[in-house]
């Protein structure tokens, strides 16, 4: 019910009151506190009725009266104008908001205005409205492909090289890491396979048939090697390495210590090289990537949500509201990160306030222009509230004074002292 309406409810108890009235004062003999009850009945009546056409005037033509009436809706440039002025001017000044925003926990505030039957329901509206939107927008080709080069860049310029290596040291030195026995269990298994075998004789046969056309010591070496069974030179190596991995597995922590430095130094020796190959394989790996069949099959699975009707929105819309949910949760629960949060907000609100009030006066204007006389008055008495049904009851209550005040000199003053004086006055 609009505050008009309930004002019209107290005009028509006037109303009724003054015919209960009039229909006693007909059907009977009046006595002087009846009199003075009838007379105020009229009077707060009369004054009812002024008020009532001088606020419905305001909004629209009372009973079709044209002149000087629907005076907020004539006047709404005038209205808007002021009120984009006073946004833009007074109310939006950044000094003003400043000290305000830095006492406002933003996080707090969204989480009680969700725990709000009104307050969740709207966000949910808006949740599913913004998804709307994005999904329109990510349909589109050119978006698509803009998505596909950018997440393509952002992947190829992560320093996988940097990444591993600096892991791979810091597990290394650790004390409490198992990652230096781990690792010499992984070579030792590497080591001890037949694989490794084949590996090492492959790499002496090719060493020896590149030998045939190099220099003479060369040549030397090849035929000493000639002599000797290749497969007895790679168990040779692999009995070494052996040895050499069970010697370091035993040894104490200064020596572990002094093996990881060198490890250390020897991958940051080899880190362009390493970066170099790296890259270009982390390139060529994410070029193959099917990153378009993806996107493809992520859009396919949101589209149920967008064509199942009312049960896919509200499917939707709840799992959207537990995510949210969730990361407000997990903010209030650690302080740190809901005190960014709301210096963010509180930043971004100062940024906007330093150098776009302005634009938020002139959205201000543009909505309120879109509105139409039924929307621009209910905005209007929005703002007034409660003071439209109070000017209803003034009116009564002013009316009816009036009157107790008139009955009053007419039964008490004017007609036992007035009326005898002009009486006799007139007659004499």
């Amino acid at each position: 019910m609009t505050y008009r309406r309930k004002a019209n409810l107290i005009l028509l108890g006037s109303f009724i009151c003054f015919i209960l009235a009039f229909l006693w004062w007909a059907t009977h003999d009046l006595s002087l506190p009846e009199q003075l009850l009838l007379f105020v009945i009229q009077s707060a009546l009369i004054g009812s009725i002024a008020d009532w056409f001088a606020v419905t005037a305001l909004f629209e033509k009372p009973l079709g009266f044209p002149y000087h009436t629907e005076l907020l809706y004539s006047n709404r440039e005038q209205i808007i104008d002021s009120i984009t002025k006073i946004i833009s001017k007074q109310l939006l000044q950044p000094k003003i908001w400043q000290d305000k925003l830095r006492n406002i926990s933003f996080i707090d505030k969204l989480s009680v205005w969700l725990r709000e039957p009104a307050g969740k329901e709207k966000f949910r509206n808006l949740l599913y409205a913004v998804s709307i939107r994005a999904y329109g927008f990510a349909q589109k080709g050119d978006t698509q492909q803009a998505i596909l080069i950018r997440l393509r860049s952002y992947l190829k310029k992560q320093p996988l090289v940097n990444f591993f290596q600096d892991r791979l040291i810091s597990l290394l030195a650790d004390p409490n890491s198992n990652m230096f026995t781990d690792t010499l269990n992984l070579i030792r298994e590497l080591i001890a396979s037949d694989e490794f075998d084949t590996v090492i004789k492959d790499l002496i046969l090719q060493w020896q048939e590149e030998s045939k056309h190099s220099t003479v010591s060369t040549l030397t070496i090849n035929k000493v090697l000639g002599i000797v069974d290749p497969q007895k030179i790679a168990q040779d190596i692999k009995s070494g390495l052996l040895i050499w991995l069970d010697h370091w597995e035993q040894a104490d922590a200064a020596q572990k210590e002094w093996l990881c430095r060198k490890f250390e130094l020897f991958l940051y020796s080899m880190s362009g090289q390493l970066a170099f190959a790296v890259q270009n394989w982390q390139d060529q790996f994410i070029d193959s990537l099917p990153l378009e069949q993806w996107l493809d099959a992520t859009q396919g699975s949101v589209e149920i949500y967008f064509t199942s009707g009312q049960t896919g929105q509200e499917e939707l819309k709840d799992m959207l509201e537990t995510q949210f949910f969730r990361y407000i949760a997990y903010c209030r629960s650690h302080e740190s990160v809901k005190n960014w949060l709301d210096e963010q907000i509180c930043r971004a609100c100062n940024i906007l306030l330093e150098h776009e009030h302005s634009l938020i006066a002139i959205a201000v204007r543009d909505v309120l222009s879109t509105f139409d006389k039924r929307k621009f008055n209910e905005f209007l008495e929005n703002k007034l509230g409660e003071d439209l049904s109070w000017i209803r009851i003034n009116g009564a209550i002013v009316g009816a004074s009036i009157g107790f005040c008139v009955f009053s000199f007419l039964y008490f003053l004017y007609q036992p002292l007035v009326v005898p004086l002009i009486r006799n006055w007139a007659f004499t």
